[in-house]
Formats: structure tokens, sequence, C-alpha cells
């Protein structure tokens, strides 16, 4: 076992960069250092894509075709996940030219091993494998895991195997944890064809608070009404008794009432009240017509207020009904109205570009085999999103259910 120890006051989940570090940043979880991020992302996003698709078009290897926005794409993506190897991985302690040199080798090798025959082959499909495909498998296989019996090893001198093995299991949560992920999303489709209840029962909550203060508020528009026409009623029974005082004191010589004026400006009242329902317009259409015909000095009055029904509110079997109709008005954009959700079956795909990109994690040693380790592995998982880009996990299979 090797006596040194880490730097006093300074545990595996201090988040620094440590100059001192008896084993080069091994047992700090969080490390940076700018330049030689820069560097990494550089090499990472930019100069290993742009050899290998140089060399893939040159010998014409397996390959997705790219556009314009497909490089912007795998670039963005790119970032994020470069920075978060970078920090977590040590990598600020670690990245020289051993792990850049190892890195163009892994690229390349790689690369070229796809160009053989019998390699192309992907994971899902490992049962029609032929025998020169699992040879080659098996021994990268073996290599995987005679590289983890020494960082193990390194780890346990370092004094960080106790967080060292747990977070390889989280880390790997990515890989394994879609099979569950999968189950639930086809349990679902099966049923629950209307979506995850959450969403449901969080807007069926909505609509209870909702209709209820909508019955409020309808009851005090129907409180306003009964005012307005409670003060159109007073202002055209004035109106009516104007009218036949004018008429009265008239002695049979004119008969225009426009030219009156003791009773204009309650019309002009009259008028200035505001009507919002259809009582009240078919009230002051009364009074508009009464107007216009002189020989009469009664107008028809607006409904007795107290005659109209009140709005009362809405009885529980009610409200259900109107929140079950609200319920089935889904405002999904990516579903047609009153047609099924996209609800889409999955199939499982790992990628090696997701398998190596987790190894890169816990190559973190000062030691000249991790730092080669980590460039191999690097130049695998840029081979994946070079060649093939940032694919998920989880694949749709076929139309929406």
């Amino acid at each position: 076992m090797d006596s040194r120890t880490a730097s006093v006051g300074h545990g595996f989940t201090d988040g620094c960069y440590l100059k001192n570090d008896t084993y080069n940043g091994a047992a700090t979880l969080v490390s940076f250092h700018l330049l030689r991020y820069a560097l990494f992302t550089i090499m990472l996003i930019i100069v290993g894509p742009f050899v290998f698709r140089v060399v893939a078009a040159f010998f014409d290897l397996e390959r997705d075709f790219k556009s314009i926005v497909d490089h912007f794409d795998d670039v963005t993506g790119g970032l994020m996940y470069t920075y978060i190897l970078f920090t977590l991985g040590n990598y600020a302690h670690t990245f020289g030219w051993v792990t850049a040199v190892f890195y163009f080798v892994g690229l390349l090798v790689y690369s070229a091993l796809t160009w053989l025959p019998f390699m192309g082959v992907d994971i899902p499909r490992w049962r029609s494998w032929s025998k020169e495909a699992w040879l080659v498998n098996s021994a990268g296989l073996v290599l995987v895991l005679v590289g983890a019996g020494f960082h193990i090893r390194w780890a346990s001198q370092t004094g960080i195997l106790q967080w060292y093995l747990p977070l390889f299991v989280l880390a790997t949560a990515s890989v394994w944890s879609p099979v569950f992920v999968k189950w639930l999303q086809h349990y679902c489709i099966d049923n629950c064809p209307d979506g995850l209840g959450i969403e449901r029962r969080t807007r069926w909550a909505a609509l209870a608070i909702i209709i209820p203060r909508s019955g409020a508020i309808r009851r005090k528009y129907q409180a306003e009404e009964e005012n307005q026409l409670a003060v159109l009623r007073e202002r055209a029974e004035q109106y009516a008794a104007a009218r036949a005082t004018s008429a009265t004191q008239q002695s049979g010589g004119s008969d225009n009432d426009g030219d009156d004026d003791s009773y204009r400006p309650l019309a002009m009242a009259v008028g200035a009240v505001p009507v919002t329902t259809q009582r009240s317009s078919t009230a002051g259409s009364a009074m508009l017509n009464a107007n216009n015909s002189h020989s009469t000095s009664r107008l028809n009055m607006p409904n007795e207020p107290a005659a109209q029904p009140r709005a009362i509110t809405l009885t529980h079997a009610q409200k259900q009904e109107m929140i079950e109709r609200k319920l089935r008005s889904r405002h999904y954009v990516n579903a047609k109205a009153g047609g099924p959700l996209p609800l889409y079956r999955y199939q499982l795909h790992l990628h090696h570009w997701q398998i190596f990109y987790i190894l890169a994690f816990f190559t973190r040693f000062d030691e000249f085999a991790s730092r080669a380790c980590a460039g191999l592995v690097l130049g695998i998982f840029t081979h994946g999103h070079a060649a093939f880009g940032l694919d998920p996990l989880m694949e749709r299979k076929g139309e929406p259910v």
C-alpha cells in the first residue's frame, strides 16, 4: 500500500484546483484550469471531429451525413459534455501530451476497426454478430476490465475507493435506468391513455377553484344589471311623466316633441346609462320607440328586477360535468384536438460514445497508464459523436400508439 496521503484539509468532495495535491487532483472531485480546459475542449469538439471527417471521407468510412446545422448541434452539445467531463474527471491536473497522443490513437484505431466488414454491427443486435465480431469485441472488453482493475487499485492507494466505486455505479445509471423508464413508458401507454395522471389531477384542481369563482362573477354581473335596470326604470318613469306634462301644456298647436326641451335632458340621461345586458337593451329600445311615438304618454317599462331569475352556484353534478368537459379539451401543441396523445413505444440502443464517455470520468489518476487510457476512451467517444452524433439511448419505435 502506498504510504502517501491526500493533502490535509482537502477531501474528495472539496472543489478546487490543488497545485500541491499529493495525488495530483485524484482525491478532489471538482477541479478546473482555464487554459487546459480550452485546449481540452478544442481537441474534443473541433480538432478531433475534423480529423475524423477528413479521414472518413478519404477512406469512405461509415458515418452519417451531417449538414452545417448538424455540426453546430454537435459543437453546442459537446460544450456541455466536455465541461462536465473536464471538471469532474480531474483533467485539470492530468490532461497533457500523453492524453492528447493516445486520443488520436484511439480515434484512428477505432475508425480503422469499423472499416472491417464484420465490424459493421451495433450492440442491440449482438445475437447476430459474426465470430470475428465477437472476437474483436470480447478482446476490447478484456482490455477495459484489465484497465478497470488497475484503476481500482490506484483508487485504493489514493484512499478514495469508498467514493470511486459508488460513483461509478451512479454514473452507469444513465445506462441501466432507461430499462425501468422504458417499462414505465409502456405501462403508461397501456394503462394511462390520457397521459400522466399528475397533469390531469393538477388541471382538475385548477378547474375546481376557477369554476366556483365563475359562479360568483355571474352573480356579481347580475347585481350590476339589476342596479342598472332600477336606474333605467326610474329615469324612464321621469321621462314619461315629463312627456305627459309637455303634451298637456301644448294647446293642440305643435305636435313636435323634438322641439320640447322639457324632457330632452331626461332622454339624454336615459341614453347615458350603460347597458350591458339584453334586458337593458330591450328597455332602452322601448324608450326610444316611445320618444318617436308622440301619441302616447306612457312608456313600456323594463321588467322588475325581482322578476328575473337569479344566478345560483353550480350544483356538484353541474360542476363535475363542466370540469370533465374542460379536461377533454387538452391544449397540447403536439397533439391534435380530440385526437390521441403522441405516445410512442421505445427501444434501447446503447451507443459506444455513451459507454466511453462514462469511462472517461474515472481515468483520473496521475499515472502514465491512466493518462493513456483517458486518451483512448476520449478518442472512441469522439468517434461516436463525430460519426453519428450524440444519439439518445432510447429510440422511438414505430408510430404513436
